[in-house]
């Protein structure tokens, strides 16, 4: 594809996105990006209606989802770089789509309007099938820099570095803005 295809392919997609939103690691890296998860991620923007910020795509080097073009990292805001949806409605939107891992980072920050840094929600949305040793669908929050990942069985999330577990709920609860 070239760059006319991939400014007709956000157009047709509501044109909620520049071609240089998606190149973090340089021009032409939108190239990177698969072009059925590309799809999907434009769907699922269009369909959810919040104004998104993409804050990493494709990525050099990186093994997993990110170098294989099926990830994207994004901030949701209900008003741009003011306010948030809340966490629970982050992680709805997510996992009613059909990504195949969904992390959900309660330890974010951005810079908003004013230049201030200010804590944030962000969200991990993927398409990969992940590796042998990856159970997919994946869906994990981070909480100060813990990995907690899902139980496909009982729902909670469990942190094998520091052997605690939480729910959704109690996470939203306790971490939330």
């Amino acid at each position: 594809m070239n760059r006319n295809d991939y400014l007709a392919l956000l157009d047709s997609y509501g044109n909620h996105f520049s071609i240089s939103e998606f190149e973090f690691q340089g021009p032409g890296t939108i190239g990177r990006m698969d072009i059925g998860f590309l799809r999907s991620f434009l769907a699922w923007r269009q369909w959810h209606g919040i104004s998104t910020l993409i804050s990493s795509a494709w990525r050099k080097g990186d093994p997993k989802s990110h170098g294989q073009g099926l990830a994207f990292d994004v901030l949701l805001f209900d008003q741009w770089l003011v306010s948030q949806p809340s966490a629970l409605r982050h992680w709805l939107l997510a996992t009613t789509w059909g990504f195949s891992g969904v992390g959900l980072y309660f330890d974010w920050t951005f810079t908003n309007k004013e230049g201030e840094e200010t804590p944030a929600i962000g969200l991990h949305v993927d398409g990969w099938s992940g590796n042998r040793h990856s159970q997919r669908p994946l869906r994990w929050l981070r909480i100060g820099g813990q990995y907690y990942y899902q139980s496909l069985t009982g729902g909670y999330f469990y942190c094998k570095s520091n052997k605690q577990s939480i729910t959704l709920d109690d996470a939203i609860w306790r971490y939330a803005l």
